[in-house]
C-alpha cells in the first residue's frame, strides 16, 4: 500500500533532476548532433555533392576535418579552376572545390595547389594518370556524336590517352583511366548546348 502511495505522490511531485542526469541529458544531444553532422557529410560524399575537390583530395569527411580554408591552393592554381565553395553548398563553405562546368581541372604536372596544401588534405599523386577526383559519364540521349555528326571534341580534350575513345562513331569512356579531371565535360558544352557529359565526384 506504503509503495502505491509513494508511486502516485512521485508521479504529481517528479524529485529534480540528479545533476548526473543532466548530465548523460547534455551528453546524449550532444551525440546526436554529432551524429547528424557526420549523416550529413556522410551524404555529400556519395553522390549528392555538386563539384569536385582538387586533385589529390583525400576522402571527404577527412578533407572536411583537415581543411583549414586557408586558399593557399585557390591561390596557386595557374587555370584559376579552383575557387571557395558558396553558401549554396552546405558543409563545403569556404572549402576549395572545382565545377568542371566553369572551369576543369587542367592537371599540372607538378600540381602546385597540392604542394601549396599544408595540412595533409591534398596528397600528391604518384603520376597524374593516378588522379582520382571523380568519374566522367556520357547521356547517349544528348551526345551529338554518330550518324552525320562525327563530334570528337571530349576525345581531343581529354588529357590522358585511352581514357575516351571513339568506338563505332561514339565516344566511350574507360572508368579504370577516368581522372575526373572535368576537361571533356568542360569541351563538350562548347559544342553542345545539353553537354552529354557529367563528372561525378567520388
Amino acid at each position: 500500500m506504503f509503495n502505491i502511495f509513494k508511486e502516485l505522490f512521485l508521479s504529481e511531485n517528479p524529485l529534480p533532476e540528479e545533476p548526473d542526469t543532466r548530465r548523460r541529458q547534455f551528453f546524449r544531444e550532444v551525440f546526436h548532433s554529432a551524429t547528424d553532422l557526420v549523416k550529413e557529410l556522410a551524404k555529400e560524399k556519395v553522390g549528392t555533392r555538386r563539384y569536385l575537390r582538387p586533385p589529390g583530395a583525400v576522402e571527404e569527411l577527412t578533407f572536411n576535418t583537415l581543411c583549414t580554408r586557408c586558399d593557399e591552393c585557390i591561390k596557386v592554381c595557374p587555370h584559376m579552376a579552383i575557387r571557395g565553395a558558396g553558401p549554396d553548398m552546405g558543409l563545403a563553405l569556404g572549402s576549395p572545390i572545382i565545377v568542371p562546368r566553369e572551369k576543369p581541372c587542367y592537371l599540372c604536372e607538378d600540381f602546385p595547389c597540392i604542394k601549396a596544401c599544408k595540412e595533409g588534405a591534398l596528397i600528391m599523386p604518384a603520376k597524374r594518370e593516378e588522379v582520382r577526383m571523380g568519374l566522367a559519364t556520357i547521356d547517349k540521349e544528348k551526345c551529338i556524336a554518330g550518324g552525320f555528326i562525327n563530334c570528337q571534341s571530349c576525345v581531343i580534350a581529354c588529357p590522358i590517352i585511352g581514357a575516351i575513345e571513339m568506338v563505332e562513331g561514339r565516344p566511350v569512356i574507360h572508368e579504370e583511366l577516368c581522372t575526373g579531371c572535368g576537361i571533356c565535360e568542360n569541351a563538350c558544352l562548347t559544342v553542345n548546348n545539353a553537354c552529354a557529359i557529367r563528372v561525378r565526384p567520388l
